[in-house]
């Protein structure tokens, strides 16, 4: 006669029937692991699921509104008047840009590279709308431990855009880690992320007159007004 055997924890130990089938015998062969795992160490590895690994999902960037200055604000739509007619006899002839800018920028992660595109009339399914007229890298810092980084101004200038008649043009600033922004081909050019990348935007709505207004001899040099002579 068998006796039963003790294990370490005190508790009594039968024999199990045998039982047919693949699946008995499976279970039969882990109660055997966890018997040998008792008597042997309390240290024995007890076999478990084996998830993926979530991808991490990277700390988003974004604009710090509060920086963005009140003049931007006042009106939904911004005022770039090209030239005057004192601008147009000037020596050296003048006009004016408008200057767009968001001064700061912010990403928990301070070693990250972001990069900031700007785009004027947007259009995914036109190669050169879909071209950023102007991009900005922001350098991440092993050394430096500040969230908060510096943004260039965009220049709208209507005669390197090659905008001749008065109307209104969109100009869109899209903010995201350099790694992240996704290769073509995407359904958004140049501003679609890749996955656990995301991004920020921000929109500035210009009505351009270049027309010469008679009761304005010279365009306004005032910001977001920047009068250029050259």
């Amino acid at each position: 006669m068998s006796r039963p055997q003790r294990c370490a924890e005190g508790r009594m130990l039968r024999n199990t029937p045998k039982q047919g089938g693949l699946g008995a015998g499976a279970a039969l062969a882990i109660k055997a692991a966890v018997i040998v795992c008792a008597l042997a160490s309390h240290a024995c590895l007890v076999p478990q699921s084996i998830d993926p690994i979530p991808e991490s999902v990277h700390p988003r960037p974004h604009f710090v509104v509060e920086s963005i200055r009140s003049y931007y604000q006042v009106a939904p739509m911004l005022q770039l008047y090209r030239q005057g007619s004192a601008d147009q006899t000037a020596t050296p002839p003048c006009h004016c840009k408008l200057e767009l800018s968001i001064p700061l920028v912010e990403v928990d992660d301070p070693a990250v590279t972001l990069v900031a595109n700007w785009f004027v009339d947007y259009d995914a399914a036109d190669p050169r709308l879909a071209a950023p007229v102007s991009s900005q890298r922001l350098d991440g810092s092993f050394t430096n431990p500040g969230t908060i980084r510096s943004l260039a101004s965009y220049l709208f200038d209507a005669d390197d855009l090659r905008i001749f008649t008065n109307g209104v043009h969109v100009v869109t600033v899209v903010l995201g880690e350099q790694a992240g922004f996704a290769p073509p081909p995407t359904a958004l050019p140049n501003r679609d992320m890749k996955p656990g990348y995301s991004s920020d935007e921000h929109t500035f709505v210009v009505n351009v007159k270049v027309d010469q207004d008679s009761t304005r001899p010279r365009c306004p040099d005032a910001l977001p007004s920047v009068r250029v002579c050259q």
